[in-house]
């Protein structure tokens, strides 16, 4: 029995089903003490209104930040699309504009679609 597993290659095979496994209860064991972790966190946030609050400003605040920062670049990325339009001639300036909206319009769909 022992020489045919060696033939066939099946104690390779044992031996990677032991180490996912391995790897299985190590990811188990890590996924525990993020577990824990979190709520001893939560039980001290609960403990504090105080800092229960600052911290839901802050993150109030850092979503505002970054919606800025996206409203931001969609302003810079709004320019120089009409720059580079404007640098075309004149008879390509309908045709690319067309097909730029286009895009935005598949892009914006797709990006609604998924949030809704």
């Amino acid at each position: 029995m022992a020489i045919e597993r060696l033939l066939t290659g099946s104690i390779r095979d044992q031996v990677q089903d032991l180490m996912s496994t391995e790897d299985l209860v190590i990811d188990a064991f890590r996924d525990l003490v993020k577990d824990e972790l979190k709520s001893h966190i939560r039980s001290k946030v609960e403990e504090d209104p105080e800092l229960k609050e600052e911290i839901k400003e802050a993150v109030a605040y850092y979503f505002h930040t970054k919606a800025r920062t996206i409203y931001a670049e969609l302003k810079a990325t709004r320019a120089a699309t009409r720059l580079g339009l404007r640098l075309l001639p004149d008879d390509l300036q309908g045709e690319v504009g067309e097909a730029i909206v286009s895009l935005f319009e598949k892009e914006l769909g797709a990006l609604l679609e998924k949030a809704l």
